[in-house]
């Protein structure tokens, strides 16, 4: 999406060390969203005010955002910007994420037709994974 855009960068880091290991990556994943767990942001957006619209992007873990969604909605406004979407999924597209992050974020415009692609089309196609990005891309525009 950056190259297709030339939009700027921002990495959501956190304190936590995740699992590396996959099966241990999901069931930490399910702790956290039992607990309610706000991971410790450590990298912050400087200049949030520079930008109208802004991508959204994420994981899929267990039908829902990760936690850390919940703590990088929680310190920043996104008032009256464009939030755009996507994911990676093992087969739930966007769940009710979408839904989600309009209720996290009440007045910002959340773009509906969010952006979704399977973990399995990322490792085994990734040659398809651009055109279908700039398709969805051009839709956006029009």
């Amino acid at each position: 999406m950056q190259a297709a855009t030339g939009a700027d960068l921002f990495s959501i880091q956190t304190s936590v060390d995740y699992p590396g290991d996959i099966d241990e990556l999901i069931d930490y994943a399910s702790s956290e969203q039992e607990e309610d767990v706000r991971p410790e942001l450590t990298s912050h957006i400087e200049n949030l005010d520079d930008y109208d619209t802004v991508f959204i992007g994420y994981p899929l873990w267990w039908y829902d955002l990760p936690q850390v969604m919940d703590s990088f909605f929680d310190e920043y406004d996104f008032s009256g910007k464009t939030l755009i979407p996507f994911d990676v999924h093992n087969g739930s597209r966007l769940s009710d994420t979408v839904e989600t992050i309009q209720e996290l974020e009440p007045d910002a415009r959340v773009i509906t037709d969010g952006f979704a692609i399977s973990q399995s089309t990322v490792a085994e196609e990734t040659e398809s994974v651009a055109e279908e990005v700039s398709s969805w891309l051009q839709g956006l525009r029009n």
